[in-house]
């Protein structure tokens, strides 16, 4: 308690720096032109970056919330909540809320300045949150080194009496560490994405000159294949983990082919695609009812598997752990390897042959449903 508040006294007295931060921090929370056009043009740099990053990544969002654009919201409710006797002021003019009843502590929640905090600032986004969507529930997917302030900030929003205040949950999510161990902003071990992204990617393409394999095709055509299979090994490997788990992210482990890969999973659904590809030029009629009935065991294991895969997602999506489905994948992927490996398909009679290619389009079907909902993109080649 003495080093807080040591360290808040000196930065904001005593530090120079701190004396001009806070001095801008007033300024902008009091709409100085100056100060607001030097803070647009500093977001405009952070925002193209980032914008890059989920680019190259395929993610998109539906909605943004601006901190700048819910902070005045928070205050406004945090003075009702001074008033109703949720919060309780200083001598300093600090606004706070004891939460010790909750087993947490006093949590300040406004300067005494009147600038606003982290807090302030997630009252106001989730009451905004609640006015456009009128949800049930509101899940916040955050490393677990939050896991504190969401606490804090859920306790807070159910004394506030919000209707929305029961429905939240914090999935809490692990950290990701290196092989050579955890990343730390202090001693410059941390990765950047787009730094991880590029390793991740040249290693698919160092693997692809290694085999020797798609060499003749287009540079473009050959760069979708590697970007596709680079970021299937990056995201698969670390959404296999359970999400409350620490995991290590090793680039050469993620793309093995022999593992629990994305790029394995990927192969299989590549020679899924080669099979109907060989079908459809031999002419066969998929779409014909065949009379094939000795099932042998691994077909009725992917059968089974594969009629199992829409309670698997609403599994998935009750518990908030795509893992599963990451996991179901796998093991799909694994079990018609095994029945590429044990069964004929072409040299059979009719019916067989027939029945084999039409499993074996349901298996690919479910694969590239599966992985697109792990924001995956299936290549055509490999």
């Amino acid at each position: 308690e003495f080093f807080k508040s040591f360290k808040n006294d000196y930065f904001n007295e005593h530090s120079a720096l701190g004396k001009e931060a806070k001095a801008m921090l007033l300024a902008w929370e009091a709409n100085d032109p100056t100060v607001r056009a030097l803070w647009e043009q500093m977001n405009g740099w952070v925002y193209e970056g980032f914008n890059h990053t989920y680019d190259r990544l395929g993610v998109s969002f539906d909605q943004l919330y601006y901190e700048s654009d819910t902070y005045l919201l928070g205050k406004d409710k945090i003075e009702k909540g001074l008033q109703e006797g949720i919060f309780y002021q200083k001598d300093d003019g600090s606004v706070w809320i004891d939460l010790e009843d909750a087993k947490l502590d006093h949590k300040l929640v406004l300067r005494s300045d009147g600038t606003s905090v982290y807090m302030t600032q997630d009252i106001g986004t989730a009451i905004l949150r609640y006015e456009d969507f009128k949800m049930d529930r509101m899940v916040y997917t955050v490393a677990d080194e939050q896991n504190y302030h969401f606490k804090v900030l859920f306790e807070i929003l159910k004394r506030m009496n919000e209707p929305f205040a029961k429905g939240l949950y914090h999935l809490s999510y692990g950290m990701v560490e290196l092989p050579e161990g955890r990343m730390k902003s202090r001693e410059g071990t941390v990765v950047d994405a787009d730094d991880l992204m590029a390793t991740v990617i040249q290693e698919a393409r160092e693997n692809i000159k290694d085999r020797g394999e798609l060499l003749e095709l287009p540079a473009a055509e050959l760069d979708d294949i590697v970007r596709k299979i680079g970021l299937a090994a990056l995201k698969y490997h670390i959404v296999k983990v359970q999400p409350k788990k620490w995991m290590t992210f090793d680039p050469k482990e993620s793309l093995d082919l022999q593992g629990q890969t994305g790029p394995y999973i990927q192969y299989s659904f590549v020679r899924i695609k080669g099979i109907l590809s060989r079908a459809e030029q031999e002419g066969v009629d998929l779409s014909q009812r065949t009379d094939y009935q000795s099932l042998e065991a691994i077909e009725r294991e992917l059968i089974i598997s594969l009629y199992q895969y829409p309670g698997l997602i609403q599994q998935a999506a009750e518990d908030l752990d795509p893992s599963l489905i990451a996991s179901y994948c796998y093991q799909l992927a694994k079990m018609f390897s095994k029945f590429w490996h044990d069964l004929q398909i072409f040299k059979e009679e009719e019916a067989t042959k027939v029945f084999r290619l039409q499993l074996s389009q349901l298996v690919g079907i479910v694969l590239e449903n599966g992985m697109d909902l792990l924001g995956i993109e299936m290549p055509n080649r490999m």
